[in-house]
């Protein structure tokens, strides 16, 4: 496997020299063990994913980049058995993303943990104007402690990263976006080279004087030679020559 790391994600995605496995995501300093699988190599996915976790089965994003998704959970036997059910009995997804407890081997998700995170993914995706929810009614959303709950907020942020990786945003780009809105890329501008100011430029000839212009116009200079010579333009004495009267 060879690892590559996309920034400010804090995402490791780890891509198979097989393009037929599986893309394996986890999510830097976070408990959220993930993995996008393409439905046609679903039945090549490892027993180990037979857990307690949550999933996502994902249709393609249209010419708007809208995409629908069903969010769904599974507790026993797991994730494996849930995901390959669902080849059969729905034909609209081409990838699922699955979600697992992953810190600690001998620990998964809970029925409990599983069915709350499942709601706060319906409630987060039900909101996001890019996306067409598939799930008829909200999932059932168990009641857990607040430090339960603190601790699964902490799966919401990596999953949203992961779809915007892959091309699944939630939100309608702006029309300005220069770089398609994307988390991962921001376009490096050169910075600017200073302008210079236009020199001064006197218009009774060279040579310092407290009559030099900025950027003169011939009308510019007729005006201010006929005030020179009517004695009408007021010479500021001890005044700067660099600088205009």
């Amino acid at each position: 496997m060879c690892a590559m790391r996309f920034a400010p994600s804090q995402l490791i995605v780890s891509l198979s020299y097989d393009l037929n496995n599986p893309m394996k995501i986890r999510a830097k300093h976070k408990v959220a063990g993930m993995l996008l699988l393409d439905r046609d190599h679903a039945n090549r996915l490892e027993k180990g994913w037979n857990v307690p976790g949550v999933y996502l089965l994902l249709d393609r994003p249209d010419h708007e980049g809208r995409w629908g998704a069903y969010v769904g959970k599974a507790t026993t036997p797991g994730l494996r058995h849930r995901v390959l059910q669902q080849l059969k009995d729905r034909d609209h997804w081409y990838r699922a993303l699955l979600i697992r407890y992953e810190s600690n081997e001998d620990e998964t998700l809970n029925s409990s943990e599983a069915g709350w995170l499942e709601g706060r993914l319906y409630d987060h995706l039900v909101k996001a104007g890019q996306v067409d929810l598939r799930n008829r009614n909200r999932p059932r959303d168990p009641t857990l402690s607040d430090d339960d709950e603190t601790s699964l907020i902490d799966y919401l942020l990596p999953i949203e990263s992961v779809l915007r990786l892959i091309g699944h945003t939630l939100y309608p780009l702006p029309a300005d976006a220069s770089d398609g809105g994307g988390p991962l890329f921001k376009p490096i501008k050169p910075e600017p080279r200073p302008v210079k100011p236009a020199p001064y430029v006197s218009p009774l000839g060279l040579g310092p004087n407290p009559y030099l212009m900025r950027n003169p116009t011939p009308e510019k200079v007729r005006k201010k030679v006929a005030l020179i010579m009517a004695g009408k333009h007021p010479r500021v004495m001890g005044k700067d020559p660099s600088r205009p009267a």
